[in-house]
């Protein structure tokens, strides 16, 4: 039987073939046309393994979205958390998540807060108002432990506000109103230049989203209250290189529970201080980022009883997360060959505390972990290979016991242009993923009614990852039509996980309990497609998976892979280039599979930006305009119905 997604993903591919053969066939065999060659910016990646939303995109496309919409817009991954019960969210790239198998990373900052339970074991929290850049990387290799992918957000900085031509302060200013928020969303940022080399840059946003009613009557409790706020001051030095100084801080108010378990009211704080520097061509040639960071999250709860007044009853969760990023390339000749050197240092010491009269399962203690990375592109001819080699160690502690260990991880990939806008990219790569405290040293009592023991495993062997990948991208310029553009890039993959850790019952029936060990291996492979079409006037793209999980031991689905889904985005520009307006379709298959089956869904979503004057625009988005009753994988509330969202941008 043919899968009606699949069909779906399948469409969009033989449409964008047909002109490609069209104009194949159109062109004489002795004057074989190859276009041209179009360096593209960083946000525009030509690895079909990574993807950016820009500033630009964020703005217009996904106003006012959280951070689960925006990432489901990506092939390959999804969210856990965020909208429906809870600020936390935690982020699954071809179906891993969790204990580190996808790092996030706010401005270089690793966001490590774990926490056990029934939902996602490792989530962050993050203000979307703040963020300016979305980076996601999927595969192995983008940082340490990360065998499923990485996570990059950028916050504001100075350059997103100070103006081109050299002036000495911008900034700007953003007031939101729609059905789902308790109240209006204000959020400022505000950039100036302190003499010739010193700038500083601030941000505060202040949100509060409300419960709400789905569309099959179900009344989800989602209120959430959010303060953020940044500071950051910026240091140019006579030779060019910069320093800057970033202090923000984080507080998110709601209520978890309240559907499954008790109903808690919950508190979370997050602080973070960082120091960065960049440099461009220092010690004979090199280019030089780097971070050190001190984040803090604190999540504090109270029981509630059934009418959600407090009982007294607390506990809380702190993990503290001092870090250093350290990443540096340079080109050298070598013989006859250029070698393009990249060199990352990853360190970082986790202190995790659990407060808890009742009893808990997350462990306190201390994990510390540190990883080189060096990698090497050498060109032979058109062919572009990059050796690649990762030093990974970590060590845990807590009163229950102590583990350790390190692994070295090679990687390989290829690049080799066919011509004609083509280009194949194809990597092996083995990654490393050290076992966490919440798995190696968990000890203790599963809350009632569900009564058993839950007992550490200071034995348990890292998780070892081998992914293969081949991946086409195709971008050409006046393809169609005098000055559009063209954008594909697909990739199959293949992921084979060796001594997966998973939660485990084990004993006999009068001595039973729980632990996590090593289950044997998982086999995670899929197909994921990224497109973009531009003509200035039009513009279209759409993100495409298909995904498929086994349990190597006894053959069933993963459950945490998620279902697959098709999203697809058209929409137009005025000629003048102050109106912007579209529709984004997302077509989601059923997971029937795994531990936890959804139901398949689909939503489209309206938006239009309109300049006002060259300093004010006035937006609008429409989400889910057929009030589709919906709840995505992984989650236990339905999302929303139709709902507005209206939003002034002040520019200055």
């Amino acid at each position: 039987m043919t899968h009606p997604l699949r069909s779906r993903i399948a469409l969009p591919l033989l449409v964008l073939a047909v002109p490609l053969a069209a104009r194949a066939q159109d062109t004489p065999t002795d004057a074989v046309d190859l276009g041209t060659i179009v360096v593209r910016a960083e946000d525009e990646q030509a690895s079909p393994s990574a993807t950016t939303f820009d500033k630009d995109k964020l703005e217009t496309e996904y106003q006012g979205a959280g951070l689960d919409t925006i990432l489901r817009g990506m092939a390959g991954v999804t969210t856990q958390g965020g909208k429906a019960e809870g600020g936390e969210i935690s982020v699954n790239i071809r179906g891993m998540q969790e204990f580190g198998r996808v790092a996030v990373t706010i401005d270089g900052m690793r966001q490590n807060f774990a926490r056990s339970g029934h939902s996602a074991n490792g989530s962050f929290a993050v203000d979307p108002e703040m963020l300016r850049e979305v980076t996601v990387t999927r595969g192995p290799g983008a940082k340490s432990g990360a065998i499923g992918g990485a996570l990059e957000l950028r916050r504001v900085a100075a350059e997103d506000l100070l103006p081109e031509d050299g002036g000495d302060s911008g900034g700007e200013f953003r007031l939101r109103y729609g059905s789902d928020l308790a109240t209006p969303t204000v959020h400022g940022a505000y950039a100036t230049r302190l003499g010739e080399a010193f700038d500083l840059t601030v941000a505060g946003t202040r949100s509060e989203d409300d419960d709400y009613t789905a569309p099959d009557g179900t009344k989800v409790i989602s209120r959430n209250l959010i303060r953020s706020g940044l500071a950051t001051l910026g240091y140019n030095t006579a030779n060019g290189q910069r320093l800057t100084f970033t202090a923000s801080q984080l507080s998110e108010d709601y209520i978890t529970g309240s559907y499954s378990g008790f109903p808690r009211d919950t508190d979370l704080r997050q602080h973070s201080f960082s120091l960065g520097y960049e440099a461009k061509d220092i010690l004979g040639g090199w280019d030089v980022n780097g971070t050190l960071y001190d984040t803090r999250t604190r999540l504090w709860q109270e029981r509630l009883d059934d009418d959600l007044n407090g009982t007294g009853i607390t506990r809380s969760y702190q993990t503290r997360t001092l870090g250093l990023l350290l990443e540096a390339e340079r080109d050298f000749l070598l013989g006859n060959r250029t070698h393009d050197i990249a060199l990352r240092l990853e360190a970082f010491r986790d202190t995790a505390r659990t407060l808890d009269d009742s009893g808990s399962l997350t462990p306190s203690g201390n994990r510390d972990v540190w990883s080189l990375t060096a990698e090497d592109t050498v060109s032979f001819g058109a062919l572009a290979v990059t050796f690649g080699l990762t030093a990974d160690s970590y060590g845990l502690d807590s009163d229950d016991g102590t583990a350790s260990g390190d692994a070295v991880s090679p990687s390989i990939a290829l690049e080799y242009p066919l011509g004609a806008g083509f280009t194949v990219n194809a990597s092996a790569a083995m990654a490393y993923r050290p076992p966490s405290l919440n798995e190696t040293l968990v000890s203790g009592m599963h809350p009632e009614p569900a009564d058993f023991p839950i007992i550490p495993n200071p034995d348990l062997v890292p998780e070892r990852a081998r992914t293969i990948e081949l991946g086409v991208s195709y971008a050409r310029d006046g393809l169609l039509v005098p000055g559009d553009s063209l954008s594909l890039r697909a990739a199959i993959y293949q992921s084979n996980v060796d001594d997966y850790i998973d939660l485990e019952s084990l004993g006999t029936v009068f001595n039973s309990y729980y632990q996590y060990n090593n289950v044997d291996h998982v086999r995670i492979k899929g197909l994921e497609l990224e497109g973009t079409y531009d003509t200035g006037r039009f513009f279209g793209s759409l993100a495409g998976q298909i995904t498929e999980s086994e349990d190597l031991s006894d053959g069933s689905e993963l459950t945490k892979v998620a279902p697959d889904r098709l999203v697809l985005t058209a929409g137009m520009r005025s000629a003048d280039r102050r109106r912007q307006g579209g529709a984004r379709l997302t077509f989601v298959s059923a997971k029937e599979g795994g531990d936890e089956p959804s139901k398949g869904w689909q939503t489209m979503d309206l938006f239009l930006t309109q300049q006002v004057s060259d300093r004010a625009s006035v937006s609008l988005a429409l989400n889910n305009i057929f009030d589709e009753t919906y709840t995505p994988h992984l989650e236990t509330r339905p999302y929303p119905g139709f709902n507005a969202l209206a939003s002034l941008t002040l520019r200055f």
